[in-house]
């Protein structure tokens, strides 16, 4: 009889979710050198060959994986869909590609669709705080990962973020400048980007010594449409700030559209933060200050943490965070750009 999976990890002390990922040439995979080569030289042994068509007949796969977003004209969600697939592509999988526009009831229909098509696994980057699609998911024990946003804190495998870290490091560096009035696009506060960033902003304040004026906190969702309607709500107050913390970078792109229209200069008049560094943050003029996090790695990340459910048929719950850092260019200091970004994406897993 063929060699298994199992009985081939027994033999080399490993999960079969790594044999796998060695048979298939998984490029995101990182173990020792000595890990590697003992692996490789029992599958030269026994002469075992990962075979997808055989191995979806016998568990029923499909070999698709499907990511539902909130936004697929927003930047950061296509470099995270390319993460998934490039992850995905080589371990055999194919990836469908679901649009909510961040509505909760089209999230539920995609899942419910999804479900019917009995697609392998699902990343999620459209979930909502208490989200009732994902309390779904969670009791039918199937294979999923949360990406970008989480449900119920501690209850889901995640990729992602440290969204309250994130939110205090940008707001620090405007009041680092001298700025005392620092206004916030914020996100809803029923998305725990939303919700995290925005308590960011209101620790830096408190580690300043001072508290935040609640009229400069303006809800902006997350496009650049809706931070342009809520920047002009908040540059129209008659004490407007100085400096904004834009819970995204296209907000943020929004927002100094209504500057530059209202005769504002960035960042004389108004420095500008965002968050995510999409690539359009360094080609706009004045380039935007803004905090980076590894977008396509979410993807990659989230991909493999689903791949290993599906292969090994075990659910997990791992949380894996990494830590912003902040890109400092010309939307709040004049002159050359400096970056405080770190070599490499620092990363906590839970």
């Amino acid at each position: 009889m063929p060699v298994t999976l199992k009985e081939l990890a027994a033999r080399a002390n490993v999960h079969p979710s790594t044999i796998s990922r060695v048979a298939n040439n998984d490029p995101g995979l990182r173990i020792a050198t000595a890990t590697r080569s003992r692996i490789e030289a029992l599958l030269r042994e026994t002469g075992y060959q990962p075979n997808g068509i055989a191995r979806g007949l016998k568990m029923r796969q499909t070999n698709v994986l499907a990511v539902v977003i909130p936004d697929i004209t927003n930047p950061f969600f296509a470099a995270l869909f390319r993460g998934v697939e490039d992850a995905a592509a080589p371990r055999g999988f194919n990836v469908l590609l679901c649009n909510t526009d961040g509505l909760p009831e089209r999230q539920r229909s995609h899942l419910q669709s999804l479900q019917a098509r009995r697609v392998d696994g699902v990343i999620i980057a459209s979930s909502f705080l208490k989200d009732p699609s994902v309390r779904d998911l969670r009791r039918q024990k199937g294979p999923y990962v949360l990406v970008n946003r989480f449900s119920d804190e501690g209850e889901d495998p995640f990729v992602g973020s440290d969204d309250l870290l994130g939110g205090q490091l940008a707001t620090a560096h405007l009041i680092d400048l001298g700025h005392t009035r620092v206004g916030h696009l914020a996100g809803k506060s029923t998305v725990s980007t939303g919700m995290l960033r925005r308590r960011g902003y209101l620790a830096a304040h408190a580690a300043a010594g001072f508290a935040a004026d609640p009229d400069l906190i303006v809800e902006a969702g997350y496009t650049e449409e809706s931070g342009t309607a809520a920047a002009r709500r908040l540059l129209s107050l008659p004490d407007p700030p100085t400096a904004v913390f834009a819970v995204t970078d296209m907000v943020a792109i929004g927002a100094a559209e209504v500057a530059r229209q209202m005769g504002l200069r960035i960042p004389e008049d108004l420095a500008i933060v965002g968050y995510n560094d999409i690539p359009l943050a360094s080609r706009v003029s004045p380039g935007l200050t803004t905090m980076h996090v590894p977008i396509h790695e979410f993807g990659s990340v989230a991909a493999r943490l689903l791949l290993d459910q599906i292969e090994s048929d075990e659910p997990t719950r791992r949380r894996v965070r990494f830590t912003p850092d902040l890109i400092v260019r010309e939307s709040t200091v004049t002159g050359t750009a400096k970056s405080q970004r770190s070599a490499r994406p620092r990363v906590s897993a839970e």
